[in-house]
């Protein structure tokens, strides 16, 4: 059940993530609260698991995004990874 939970996250995280690459305005409470969840789920890359590299990976684009102007390509790469991520978490 939690694996379900994490995979919604994951995809509410794409979402995200495909919003910004469109230029949409998001607050920054809710940028933030992913990029927390998506780091600690990240934190994991100790068990050497790939999918907590693409869940660092993506809290580190989110969180340059806050900053920064971030390459559309790199958006989209990080919302990909992540919502393949978010899909198979659910239908396993």
């Amino acid at each position: 059940m939690l694996v379900k939970i994490l995979g919604v996250l994951d995809l509410v995280a794409a979402a995200l993530l495909f919003a910004l690459s469109f230029k949409l305005s998001i607050p920054s409470s809710i940028l933030i609260f992913f990029i927390v969840i998506l780091f600690l789920k990240g934190a994991f890359i100790l068990t050497r698991s790939i999918a907590s590299a693409f869940d660092l990976f993506a809290a580190i684009v989110l969180l340059s995004s806050l900053y920064f102007t971030i390459p559309k390509i790199l958006l989209i790469i990080a919302a990909i990874l992540l919502l393949q991520k978010g899909f198979l978490s659910i239908i396993s």
